[in-house]
């Protein structure tokens, strides 16, 4: 058991190793200036990897207690390489000679405001896109598990002044891709509003009652109906006029209003 656990921890190590310090583009991931990725992110990329669906923070946390040499460092919710062979995205010097279309997949629910604006890094440094198709959709699924995979003319977009960034092999930047360099397929037509449906009138099943007495069918019933709730009314008023006169002596007669 021990040693199973060891050859665990030590292949979790190897992949962390690669991942981090080696090609994080090779898996859709754009590590900050400082070398740093979100731990969510890189468990969502190590999950998708052969017999890796197991892997949590916790494991990740476990490498770490093991890691005599100070390969990795966390710090709150991100984590790093300190040996790292690649380097962070620098912009004055990354500028991309690229292929002239692109990929980048999208969440099904921000596709019509793309359409309308345009993509945008929004909480990110950079908008990340591919030359490799798989990669793209592979990306996608990690926040949405039907993606729309949108095609970029980033020669176009150049020739217009829009500058890209490669990173590794795999991936290219941009700060901003404006709508008329984007295709994607048509938005789903809107479907009909719902018309509100009438309530339909409650029918009479057998064993049940009419609430109120005005939509009883049969009269006498109904006739009744109003004779004894008009009694009830009038004992209520006889019990309020006692309270009001108090009780009547013994052998007097009674005032009659």
């Amino acid at each position: 058991m021990a040693k199973k656990y060891k050859r665990k921890v030590a292949n979790l190590s190897r992949l962390m190793s690669y991942i981090l310090g080696n090609r994080p583009d090779e898996f859709g991931l754009v590590p900050d200036k400082e070398g740093y990725i979100t731990i969510k992110e890189f468990l969502n990329a190590i999950n998708e990897e052969p017999n890796m669906a197991y892997v949590r923070e916790s494991h990740v946390r476990e490498v770490l207690l093991h890691d005599r040499d100070g390969i990795f460092e966390i710090d709150g919710k991100k984590i790093r390489s300190t040996k790292r062979d690649f380097c962070p995205v620098e912009k004055e010097k990354d500028l991309a000679p690229l292929s002239k279309i692109l990929f980048k997949g999208v969440k099904r629910k921000a596709y019509p405001y793309i359409l309308k604006s345009g993509l945008l890094p929004g909480s990110k440094e950079h908008i990340v896109m591919t030359k490799d198709r798989d990669l793209a959709i592979r990306i996608a699924r990690r926040l949405d598990p039907k993606p729309i995979i949108l095609e970029i003319s980033a020669g176009s977009a150049i020739e217009n002044g829009i500058t890209f960034y490669h990173f590794g092999d795999s991936l290219y930047l941009a700060d901003r891709v404006p709508v008329q360099f984007i295709s994607g397929p048509p938005l789903p037509k809107e479907l009909p509003s719902r018309q509100e449906i009438p309530k339909k009138e409650r029918e009479e099943a057998p064993g049940s009652f009419i609430l109120k007495v005005e939509m009883d069918p049969d009269l006498k019933r109904r006739k009744k109906a109003k004779k004894g709730i008009g009694w009830k009314e009038e004992v209520k008023k006889g019990r309020k006029r006692k309270r009001i006169r108090g009780p009547v002596p013994i052998g007097s007669k009674p005032f009659i209003m």
